[in-house]
């Protein structure tokens, strides 16, 4: 009897109270199912974001070396700079100073005509030294397509509203034309030259002679070419006397690069006239030993006194 009262003693609670009533079990089961939702909420949301997380870095990295890469590479800048627009007009504070027109769609490496468009009076521009250069934005390529001391207005006109220019240049992509007066920066204008194209220059006759280049203008004795082979050839030319006094030299470019090579130079000791007498009913003449190094087609560059002119391509067997 004594050991059941001591049973019953023991099973109940030791505390006065009841301190287990149902508000804290309710209490308890609630904070339970809480925590248990929170776990299984914190991982579902880690094993959603985490495989998120690393593809978001890895195109980062991936993006990010490209990007590294690409500025590297020769095709971003030419996808770069034919991007921009061209900007045939000129402005000083508000004003017009320059303007440009064309003959029609320029090309590459094709003779074209320009018409500079000047505004303000002829006495801003008379007795200076007006330098026309045109930059490659590409590859940085500087050509002078002008430089004369103005003396008198265009025909027709009392300022210089056409000034006309016929020039070529050696690479597509936009050029920025720079000019100057007695080496001060006047204004710029830039222009979107087309890809060039590369058929073989056709033959002309003079005299007896047939000629690889352009009647009047400028052309050579086309003994043919052979990758690596130094060959003589006889360049012949058309103009007046201040077109053609001065250095020659001949540079190449292959189809395909933006590279330019060089060719030819005349001795600096006769650069003053570098260029012979006539010959074969041509103006002047002169002989010269040419080797181009591929096989391809490529574009000759004949410069006289720094000026480019027309130039003539040929293939490289």
């Amino acid at each position: 009897m004594k050991e059941e009262n001591l049973a019953k003693r023991l099973a109940q609670s030791p505390f006065s109270d009841s301190h287990f009533t149902p508000q804290l079990k309710n209490k308890i089961l609630t904070r339970t199912s809480t925590t248990s939702n929170n776990r299984k909420f914190t991982s579902i949301t880690v094993a959603t974001l985490l495989p998120v997380a690393i593809v978001l870095f890895s195109f980062f990295i991936f993006a990010k070396r490209d990007s590294l890469q690409t500025i590297d590479d020769p095709s971003y800048f030419k996808m770069a700079t034919a991007s921009m627009s061209e900007q045939k007009q000129y402005y000083k504070n508000g004003q017009l100073l320059i303007s440009l027109s064309t003959q029609h769609e320029v090309r590459a490496g094709e003779m074209s005509g320009y018409i500079f468009h000047f505004e303000e009076p002829f006495e801003n521009f008379f007795g200076k030294l007006m330098t026309i250069q045109a930059v490659n934005l590409r590859s940085g390529l500087v050509e002078t397509v002008s430089s004369e001391v103005i003396q008198e207005p265009s025909i027709g006109y009392l300022g210089l509203e056409r000034y006309a220019l016929r020039f070529a240049l050696p690479l597509d992509g936009i050029w920025r034309f720079e000019v100057k007066l007695d080496d001060k920066l006047y204004g710029k204008l830039m222009i979107n030259m087309q890809s060039p194209s590369w058929e073989i220059t056709p033959m002309f006759q003079s005299d007896v002679y047939w000629l690889r280049g352009f009647e009047k203008q400028v052309g050579f004795i086309d003994a043919g070419f052979k990758a690596g082979m130094v060959q003589k050839y006889i360049w012949h030319f058309w103009g007046t006397e201040e077109k053609l006094n001065g250095p020659f030299e001949v540079k190449a470019i292959k189809e395909g690069s933006d590279s330019l090579i060089n060719v030819y130079a005349s001795n600096p000791l006769s650069s003053a006239n570098a260029l012979g007498g006539p010959l074969n009913g041509a103006d002047r003449a002169l002989p010269t030993s040419m080797m181009l190094p591929e096989v391809g087609r490529w574009r000759l560059l004949p410069y006289v006194h720094g000026r480019l002119l027309d130039p003539i391509v040929v293939e490289v067997k």
